[in-house]
């Protein structure tokens, strides 16, 4: 709402005044090294239009640029392409190294025992059999591991797998040994143009809804291609921090910042609670030390993992 700010200090936990410019700089600085970049933003902007400053202004400049590619499709899907190129085919070789191995099948066996161990994986396992599932959609598939760890522990199942990312779709293809999986490249927001309405079972997304630009479109599309009766069901990242001391400016890596938003328990309540037979779960995770600069603490990290069912 227009007018509004609401922030608290991240030391103190007291409420904030627009004018306390440096105050509100270290709640942006939270939520940016929280990867909730959106929610940065909103911060800073929430401030300025009450208590206009130059030092606002120039944060929300800088903030903006880091989410031109949210506006754009083509954009959105060259930015992915080149963060992917650079992880997983630079020329060299480890990746002479990684072709070998995916030829000789050692990669998919070891990707595969990996995503089955995960608790996510075994949420969604719990999410097939609950609705006795046997057409599967995964969308933001990455490399393809689930898909293939579904396609290898259930063979009856029939899974597609989206990924937006030339590169992993690429890669996923050379990995797939599974006639049950069929990998395509597209967008999360588009797959009711790649499927026909009411054409899954089950469709999830692990660690995606955190880049999208629009998450209302992506459940919509999502919506439209699960059967009435199917269950939708997310994961994402859960990152809750404790501050003790002043928080450094943050400065993206390659000036790109491939999470938009961060999620907490409440968000994913608000957002999906109104949806029949709604669940949440924690899914507790291990912190990496050095991950973040010193002022912060690790209260919770992990990942949260939802699903309902479609009308």
């Amino acid at each position: 709402m227009e007018g509004v700010f609401r922030a608290v200090h991240p030391l103190t936990q007291q409420p904030l005044e627009p004018g306390d410019v440096d105050g509100v700089i270290q709640a942006m600085r939270l939520q940016l090294y929280r990867d909730n970049v959106m929610g940065a933003l909103e911060v800073v902007e929430s401030a300025a239009r009450l208590h206009p400053d130059a030092r606002y202004d120039a944060e929300a400049r800088r903030i903006r640029s880091w989410l031109r590619h949210l506006g754009d499709r083509a954009a959105y899907t060259a930015v992915h392409e080149r963060q992917y190129r650079a992880l997983r085919w630079r020329p060299g070789l480890k990746l002479l190294e990684k072709q070998i191995r995916i030829v000789l099948g050692k990669k998919t066996r070891k990707m595969i025992a990996r995503r089955g161990d995960d608790a996510e994986f075994c949420e969604l396992e719990h999410e097939i059999r609950a609705v006795t599932g046997q057409r599967i959609l995964e969308v933001g598939s990455g490399e393809g591991g689930v898909a293939m760890a579904l396609a290898s522990r259930y063979p009856a199942l029939t899974i597609d797998a989206v990924e937006v990312a030339a590169t992993n779709v690429k890669i996923a293809r050379r990995l797939n040994r599974f006639t049950n999986l069929t990998v395509h490249q597209g967008l999360a927001e588009e797959v009711d143009r790649l499927f026909r309405p009411q054409s899954f079972d089950v469709a999830f997304s692990f660690h995606m809804m955190e880049h999208v630009p629009d998450v209302d479109e992506v459940i919509g599309a999502l919506s439209r291609v699960l059967r009435s009766g199917g269950r939708c069901c997310l994961s994402v990242p859960m990152l809750e921090l404790a501050v003790r001391g002043p928080i450094p400016e943050f400065i993206p890596a390659g000036g790109f910042v491939g999470h938009c938003r961060a999620f907490s328990e409440a968000d994913v309540r608000q957002r999906f609670e109104c949806h029949p037979h709604f669940r949440v779960v924690k899914l507790p995770g291990v912190w990496r030390p050095g991950r973040l600069p010193d002022c912060f603490v690790a209260r919770e990290v992990g990942s949260l993992f939802v699903s309902w069912a479609t009308l």
